[in-house]
């Protein structure tokens, strides 16, 4: 316990981690003057990408955006004047109340299709309340819009990280801890105890946890293509769980290094951003959440079936480090941070098998 704590209260600095400009490195490119794209989803025209502009877990606000790969511009899509016009149609809770959009901090999110066509996107919201917010997500391209359809609040004892929706409407998040978020949870996760488990609601019966999910801080979660399973990064477990969507229970485990969040390739292969430094080098990113910081992080191929991984890209230093998605988009791949003012991307090309 001394030694976790002697790691995160002292004044740690590395200095090859700091970045002070946002020139390209080799095939690297970044985008800067943004805040933090921690999370990322692609828009099926194979030309822009919804951001989630994160705040940070501790305090802050942030926004929704989106991203042009075509001309690197972004615009605001949350919050707008439009984004919480009146509906009577709700897809959440029914007595779920639209967010303080003040106080509006995203975090984890997930762009998928519905049954009946229409395209639903998720957020998890920090700001005053721990909540998913449901938008219609309108895409057409650069006029693509967001309107709020309602949102689901977490139960109690509940700080969220990252959520995936079903076809059939139904929902499933990650519960990072059971308190809020502080440099005492951070210690209790690193020191492998119980701090979160997954959960599933729908509109009829609300929230239920998933069994066997109990883990060392639960972060990303991915889900597949026939929504059988979901692949849940437990960060401090060090391990992605394949868990069965419906009945709960851990189906198949792999090591993989303080996995983030995860996306799908192009191949359906499920890519993990996996955090490679020491837990002192992630203490050195949170010391100031917007600039940007060179931590070492290697985004992970897992083969969702036989669960064989291999390593495709790895990055420490400038212009970006501490990534946590990896996205393909118009023959290259886009990757955020939880810290700092921009994105990287690299050609399509470069994620090969080391």
């Amino acid at each position: 316990m001394l030694t976790a704590f002697s790691i995160f209260f002292q004044g740690c600095s590395v200095e090859e981690l700091s970045i002070t400009n946002c020139e390209p490195s080799g095939l690297i490119r970044p985008v800067c003057e943004m805040q933090t794209p921690e999370d990322i989803a692609a828009l099926s025209d194979d030309k822009h990408l919804l951001l989630v502009n994160f705040g940070g877990m501790f305090s802050g606000t942030g926004y929704l955006s989106l991203f042009n790969t075509v001309d690197e511009s972004s615009k605001i899509l949350f919050p707008s004047d439009q984004s919480l016009k009146p509906s009577n149609e709700s897809w959440g809770d029914n007595s779920c109340p639209p967010p303080e959009i003040s106080k509006f901090r995203p975090h984890g999110s997930h762009l998928h299709q519905l049954k009946n066509g229409r395209w639903r996107y998720l957020v998890i919201n920090h700001g005053l309340r721990e909540s998913i917010e449901l938008f219609e997500a309108e895409l057409n391209g650069y006029d693509t819009k967001l309107v709020w359809r309602g949102c689901v609040l977490a139960g109690k004892e509940t700080i969220m990280n990252d959520v995936v929706g079903l076809s059939d409407g139904d929902l499933i998040f990650t519960r990072m801890f059971h308190t809020e978020p502080s440099p005492l949870s951070r210690i209790f996760s690193v020191l492998g105890f119980t701090t979160g488990d997954v959960w599933r609601w729908n509109k009829e019966d609300g929230l239920r946890i998933l069994t066997g999910t109990n883990a060392a801080e639960p972060n990303g979660i991915e889900i597949s293509a026939d929504e059988k399973y979901i692949y849940a990064n437990m960060y401090f477990e060090g391990e992605v769980w394949k868990i069965d969507a419906k009945k709960g229970g851990v189906a198949a485990k792999v090591k993989i290094a303080s996995p983030d969040n995860s996306a799908w390739s192009k191949e359906n292969r499920l890519w993990v951003a996996s955090h490679t430094g020491s837990i002192m080098e992630q203490a050195t990113c949170l010391e100031n959440q917007s600039k940007p910081c060179g931590a070492s992080f290697e985004i992970i191929e897992l083969n969702t079936e036989t669960m064989e991984t291999s390593v495709v890209f790895s990055q420490k230093g400038s212009p970006m480090g501490a990534a946590t998605i990896a996205v393909p988009q118009r023959k290259r791949v886009y990757m955020g941070s939880f810290v700092g003012d921009r994105l990287i991307s690299v050609p399509l090309s470069e994620f090969v098998k080391k």
